[in-house]
C-alpha cells in the first residue's frame, strides 16, 4: 500500500512465488481485505501513507497503515521480514522509532546492490543519512562487510567514494573516514581506497561506502544512464537485427534493471527490512521478498552483530 503500483497489481506474481516457494515461507499481506488461504494471511489496512505525506506526522497519525503495522510486527517477532515500496522517509523513520539499533550502530543506512563489470556492489548509504560523521561512515563499511559475505563472498574489500584517489581528497569527515578505513587492513587488505564515481562499476571492491546524499545521487544517476543507453540501443536495433543481438540487448536490459535485483535493505535496525523501488513493478518486489528471505537464511543480523561489536 502507498506505492505508485496499485496493489492489485502485485497480487498475481505474490501468488506465483509462494507456490514455488511455500515450503521455505508464509506470507502476510498488509493490504485491502482479502480471504487469507493456506500460507498466505491478508491484514486489511484501514489507512495508507502515500508519497507526497511528511513521514513523521505520517507514522504518528496512521498507525493503521500497512507500513506502521508491519514494522509493529516485526518489532513483536510476529513476522522475520517486512518488504515495502512505499514511502522512504517512513519507511525509515518507523523502523528507526520501532526497532532497535544494532550494537555498535550508530545510524541505520540502506544498501543497494549495482551491477559492475564483474560483479554485484553494495552500495551504502543510498539515502538514509544525508550527512554522515566518520564513525558513520565507518559503520556502514562494516555493515557493508557483512551483507557481502551473507551473499557468500567470502573476503569483501571497501572503497570510499570520493572526488579523488588521494588519501587527502574530498571533506574532512572523508580524510578522516580514510584513516579509520585503513585499520580494517591488519590481516589483509580490506580498504582499497578511495574510489571515484567514473571508476566505481569498474569491479574494483564489493563494498562502496558514502554518504546517503551522494549515494542517493550516484544511485539515480546510475539508472537514469543505464536507462538512456539501453532505451536507444533498443530504439536503433532494427527488426531485422540478428536473433543473437536481440538476446543480448535483454541480456544486459534484465542485467541493469533495478527489478531484478532486492530493493535497498535497511541495515543496522535490529530487523530485516527491504524497501523497494516506489515504481516497483510486480518483479521487483518479488526480487524484494527473495532478498529478505536469503538474509534471514544467512543469519544476516548476526554477521552485522559480529563486526559491529
Amino acid at each position: 500500500m502507498g506505492s505508485d503500483t496499485p496493489p492489485g497489481v502485485f497480487l498475481p506474481a505474490l501468488f506465483q512465488l509462494h507456490r514455488e516457494i511455500k515450503a521455505h515461507a508464509d506470507f502476510v499481506v498488509f493490504s485491502e481485505a482479502m480471504q487469507s488461504q493456506e500460507g498466505i494471511q491478508f491484514i486489511p489496512t484501514d489507512e495508507v501513507i502515500t508519497m507526497e505525506d511528511d513521514p513523521l506526522t505520517a507514522i504518528r497519525h496512521k498507525k493503521g497503515s500497512s507500513l506502521c503495522q508491519g514494522i509493529q510486527m516485526l518489532k513483536e517477532g510476529k513476522i522475520d521480514a517486512f518488504v515495502s515500496s512505499g514511502n522512504t522517509g517512513a519507511l525509515m523513520a518507523c523502523a528507526a522509532l520501532n526497532l532497535k539499533l544494532l550494537p555498535g550502530i550508530d545510524k541505520p543506512a540502506l544498501i543497494a546492490l549495482l551491477p559492475t563489470e564483474s560483479k554485484e556492489l553494495a552500495v551504502l548509504d543510498v539515502g538514509a543519512n544525508p550527512r554522515c560523521t566518520a564513525d558513520n561512515l565507518f559503520q556502514f563499511a562494516l555493515m557493508g562487510i557483512a551483507y557481502q559475505k551473507s551473499r557468500g563472498i567470502a573476503e569483501p574489500t571497501v572503497g570510499l567514494l570520493n572526488i579523488g584517489t588521494e588519501a587527502k581528497k574530498g571533506t574532512p569527515e572523508h580524510q578522516e573516514a580514510y584513516q579509520k578505513l585503513l585499520t580494517l587492513n591488519q590481516e589483509r587488505k580490506v580498504f582499497i581506497g578511495n574510489i571515484e564515481g567514473r571508476d566505481a562499476l569498474e569491479g574494483l571492491c564489493d563494498v562502496l561506502v558514502t554518504d546517503g546524499f551522494t549515494g542517493n545521487v550516484f544511485l539515480k544517476t546510475a539508472e537514469g544512464i543505464a536507462g538512456a543507453l539501453l532505451n536507444q540501443l533498443e530504439a536503433n536495433a532494427s527488426e531485422e537485427c540478428s536473433p543473437h543481438l536481440k538476446t543480448v540487448l535483454s541480456g544486459i536490459r534484465r542485467r541493469l534493471h533495478y527489478a531484478e535485483y532486492p530493493g535497498a535493505i535497511l541495515t543496522g535496525v535490529n530487523g530485516i527490512v527491504v524497501k523497494c523501488h516506489g515504481a516497483s513493478p510486480p518483479q521487483a518486489l518479488v526480487s524484494g521478498i527473495k532478498g529478505a528471505l536469503r538474509l534471514l537464511q544467512h543469519n544476516f543480523l548476526e554477521k552485522i552483530r559480529s563486526h559491529a561489536l
